[in-house]
């Protein structure tokens, strides 16, 4: 698991634009990190998407789990 783990890090952070990457579990725990992005945020990461999948269910009425929203974080020097 840890070497599809590190492909799909890789993957990401190779991507155009791309700075940072974080993977974690529902929990909050961090299965991955590379770039800027910090492993001891994942708990927070993950509570943004618990919450972002239940405004999702609450727009489309859709009691699926399967879909977990990508949450994109864009910040600049201003």
């Amino acid at each position: 698991m840890e070497t599809g783990i590190n492909n799909i890090l890789t993957k990401l952070t190779d991507s155009p634009g791309v700075v940072g990457v974080l993977i974690a579990d529902e929990h909050g725990l961090c299965l991955g990190a590379r770039g800027i992005a910090k492993a001891s945020s994942a708990g927070f990461i993950a509570s943004i998407a618990a919450h972002s999948r239940e405004l999702t269910e609450l727009k489309s009425n859709n009691d699926s789990k399967e879909d977990t929203p990508t949450i994109s974080v864009d910040y600049g020097n201003r």
